[in-house]
């Protein structure tokens, strides 16, 4: 079973087929408020007063003709048949005790949909992800500042519980290096699953091996495996030591594709600054397997399906940062001096090797026509003022900047700035880019 089918049989439980007042001219009492799409009207951790219970309302009435019609579509699309198979299925499983995501499972892997079910069925569920986007927006503009920063406490603390899930192999070695290490957790499934590697950031001198909690639960839970790897520090290795560090970690993985039961053909990268912009070089560099190479590992293809980052650089190359950034000097950025052990003072005078190492670290330099898609995310917007290295160094107009040349190839890029949406449109969630990728439809 695919692992959609899970989410949108809970989505369907949980709606329900309960009644609701059509009468726009009084605005629902919370209490009132029907159960049905209530999920979709609520924030976790977050107690909303009186005053905004009232404007929720409103925002409820203006969006309950489209979500009444999105289920509609929703619930006409299964066969009475199959409403059959999917009634014995949860009988037969829960008479042998299975019950939550389990019983979820046994009850979608009975049906059978055809192929045109799977395309409305994805047609349906993008215009129900856009509609809960467009809520989650409207909701979060009523919180106050003491809400908001609550919210963010509980959303840590909860990504804190989160991370705990056990790896199921921890300290992993893939390389002789110390820091060629990653921690491996495997979804449950019958058929091999999609990876995610997570490539953690630190301005390639710091850092370890991570990755979010909410993010590694949503994977494990729609059926993708997660690896979070550490590589070389620039104080060990200069560049480009700590991308073909990450390299090597794709292709150990894809070494192990069978043993762990993972696609091998079906790879995602993540992460934040220096992790945000290796990723974006393992999917625009030119595969680095070598099919006659001694070692099995490095014969292994880098290729990735695509790439979901948080401040990332699209490049590395001081000269090209220079231009990006007339108005303050991000090239001189320490970090950067560091990676390429260079003086970054005398840029135009280095030797010709240096440059040529600029480019090949760099994402937006390898960038071809048969590239793969990527979202980039920066928490400041486009027009922010760049008043240091680090507002510059991990600027919003890096992503910018890659979207214009994506976009001239006909390659999808996403990019948000804050609340802004390059290009407008509705915004997607992380989770939701990687399975459109990984077309994970059911």
């Amino acid at each position: 079973m695919k692992p959609n089918t899970v989410v949108t049989l809970i989505l369907s439980a949980a709606l329900g087929n309960a009644a609701f007042s059509q009468d726009n001219d009084t605005p629902l009492k919370r209490q009132q408020r029907p159960a049905r799409f209530q999920q979709f009207f609520t924030i976790r951790g977050v107690e909303f007063t009186k005053e905004q219970q009232v404007k929720i309302d409103d925002i409820y009435q203006k969006f309950l003709p489209r979500l009444t019609d999105n289920q509609s579509r929703w619930d006409g699309m299964i066969t009475e048949g199959q409403q059959r198979v999917r009634r014995e299925a949860q009988r037969k499983a829960q008479d042998a005790g299975k019950q939550g995501l389990e019983l979820l499972r046994a009850v979608g892997a009975a049906v059978e949909w055809s192929t045109e079910q799977l395309k409305r069925r994805t047609e349906v569920k993008k215009q129900r992800d856009q509609l809960v986007a467009e809520i989650r927006t409207q909701l979060t503009a009523l919180l106050t500042d003491e809400q908001r920063s609550k919210l963010q406490q509980t959303e840590r603390a909860r990504n804190q519980n989160q991370n705990r899930i056990s790896p199921t192999h921890a300290d992993v070695k893939y390389g002789p290096h110390g820091r060629h290490i990653m921690d491996v957790w495997l979804a449950k499934s019958d058929q091999p699953t999609p990876v995610l590697v997570s490539i953690h950031g630190g301005g390639f001198r710091g850092g370890n091996k991570s990755v979010s909690g909410g993010l590694l639960r949503q994977c494990l839970d729609s059926g993708i495996s997660v690896v979070a790897i550490t590589y070389r520090f620039s104080s060990q290795a200069i560049a480009p030591a700590s991308f073909h560090d990450s390299a090597r970690a794709v292709q150990f993985i894809r070494h192990h594709a069978d043993e762990w039961n993972i696609a091998p053909t079906r790879f995602a990268a993540t992460g934040g600054s220096a992790g945000a912009g290796i990723s974006l070089w393992l999917g625009f560099h030119d595969d680095l397997a070598d099919p006659n190479n001694e070692d099995p590992i490095l014969r292994h293809s880098t290729r990735l399906t695509c790439m979901m980052v948080s401040a990332g650089q699209s490049s590395y190359d001081p000269r090209f940062i220079r231009k990006l950034f007339p108005e303050f000097e991000t090239y001189k950025h320490g970090a950067l001096a560091q990676l390429f052990d260079v003086d970054l003072n005398r840029l135009d005078e280095l030797p010709e090797g240096k440059y040529r190492l600029f480019e090949e670290v760099s994402p937006i330099h390898h960038l071809t026509k048969d590239d793969v898609p990527a979202m980039l995310s920066y928490g400041g917007t486009f027009d922010q003022e760049v008043t240091n290295v680090n507002i510059g160094i991990h600027h919003a107009r890096f992503g910018k900047v890659l979207k214009e040349w994506m976009d001239a190839l006909g390659i999808r890029c996403d990019v948000y700035a804050g609340k802004e949406v390059l290009g407008g449109g509705p915004r997607v969630s992380t989770i939701d880019f990687l399975r459109q990728q990984f077309e994970m439809t059911d």
